[in-house]
C-alpha cells in the first residue's frame, strides 16, 4: 500500500470522523519526518487549492483533537510520528495475515463503529459473510458500554455469541488471584471475578428482557482455561492475550480484518473461539427466573 493510499484509508476510517476538509490536509502530509507548518500549507496550496494560514490552523487542532495528538511542545511532529508507525503495521507483510492496527488498550470507539456499520449492513440487507457478533472473555468490563449496539444487532437480525467464564470454576478463582498479585495498577477493593461475571449476566439479562429478537443472543459459559480475549463485529476482530498484570482490556490488543487473504492468524483465533464454544455449556440468565440458584449448579454433574 502507498503512503498516499493509506492516509486515505486512514482517513476514512469512522472512528476518526475526518470532514472531507480534513481528509484534504491529511493527503498532503509527507511520509518523511520534518515537515513544517510552512510547508504542509504550500503542499495543500499546491494540491488542493488556495487556503488561509488560519483555516488550515484550525483543521488541524482538529485533526489533533481526533488522533488524540495532545500534551505540550509541536503537535505536526507528533501527528507524523503517529501516521508513520500506522504505516509500518499496515505493511503487505502483515496486511495479507489481516493485522490492521495495534492498538495499546481497548480501542473503544473502533469496536462501536464496528457494530454499528454491522448493524447498518444488516437493515440495508447488505449481510457479509461475517456477520456476527462474538465476544470471550473471563467477564468483560466493557460489556454494559456496548449493551445498546448489542440490542441493535440484535433487532437487525445479527446473530450474537457471548461466552464468559463459569464464575465458580477453578480457573475464574486462579485468574482472579494472578490478578491481584500481580497487577500494574490498583484495582476495585472489592474486585472479584465472580461478582463481575453476575454483573455481565445482569447486563444481558437486561438486553433480553429489552429485546424482541432475544432469540439471536447466545450465552455459554466455560470451566476451563482460555487464551485470549476476543471481540468481533462482522470482519473485524480484537484479539489480546491474558497477562499477569492486567485486565485484558488494558494490554495490548491487535484489530484484525477476517477478509485477509491468508487466514493463519484469523483462522487460528476463530477456531479457539469456536473450540472454546463447544465445550462450554450455554446459559440463559432468563428476566424474572431464579437463574442465579441455576449458574451454581451449571457444571456440577
Amino acid at each position: 500500500m502507498s503512503w498516499t493510499a493509506f492516509l486515505q484509508d486512514l482517513g476514512e476510517r469512522q472512528e476518526h470522523a475526518l470532514t472531507p476538509h480534513e481528509l484534504e490536509v491529511i493527503l498532503c502530509l509527507r511520509q518523511e519526518p520534518g515537515q513544517s507548518k510552512q510547508q504542509l500549507l504550500e503542499a495543500y496550496q499546491r494540491h488542493q487549492g488556495p487556503i488561509e494560514e488560519e483555516a488550515l490552523t484550525q483543521r488541524l487542532r482538529t485533526i489533533y483533537r481526533k488522533f488524540n495528538i495532545n500534551g505540550k511542545g509541536y503537535k505536526l511532529p507528533q501527528l507524523q510520528r503517529y501516521l508513520a508507525q500506522q504505516y509500518q503495521q499496515s505493511g503487505p507483510g502483515l496486511s495479507r495475515f489481516g493485522l490492521s492496527r495495534i492498538h495499546a488498550t481497548f480501542p473503544t470507539d473502533t469496536f462501536a463503529a464496528a457494530l454499528e456499520r454491522l448493524t447498518h449492513d444488516q437493515q440495508q440487507a447488505q449481510p457479509e459473510a461475517h456477520n456476527e457478533v462474538a465476544i470471550l472473555q473471563t467477564f468483560a468490563p466493557n460489556l454494559e458500554h456496548y449493551r445498546a449496539h448489542l440490542s441493535r444487532c440484535l433487532e437487525a437480525g445479527v446473530r450474537v455469541r457471548i461466552l464468559l467464564a463459569w464464575p465458580y470454576s477453578l480457573a475464574a478463582g486462579l485468574r482472579e488471584e494472578v490478578l491481584k498479585r500481580y497487577a500494574a495498577e490498583p484495582l476495585a477493593e472489592n474486585f472479584a471475578i465472580q461478582s463481575s461475571v453476575i454483573a455481565n449476566l445482569e447486563t444481558l439479562e437486561t438486553t433480553i428482557r429489552a429485546s424482541r429478537h432475544s432469540a439471536n443472543l447466545e450465552i455459554r459459559l466455560y470451566d476451563t482455561l482460555p487464551s485470549l480475549s476476543l471481540y468481533r463485529a462482522g470482519p473485524t476482530l480484537l484479539a489480546a492475550p491474558f497477562l499477569h498484570g492486567a485486565l485484558a482490556i488494558h494490554t495490548f490488543q491487535l484489530e484484525l480484518d477476517l477478509r485477509a487473504s491468508d487466514a493463519l492468524l484469523t483462522g487460528t483465533l476463530l477456531n479457539d473461539f469456536e473450540r472454546m464454544w463447544t465445550v462450554a455449556r450455554p446459559f440463559l440468565p432468563a428476566p424474572d427466573q431464579n437463574w442465579r440458584n441455576e449458574l451454581k449448579i451449571l457444571f456440577t454433574d
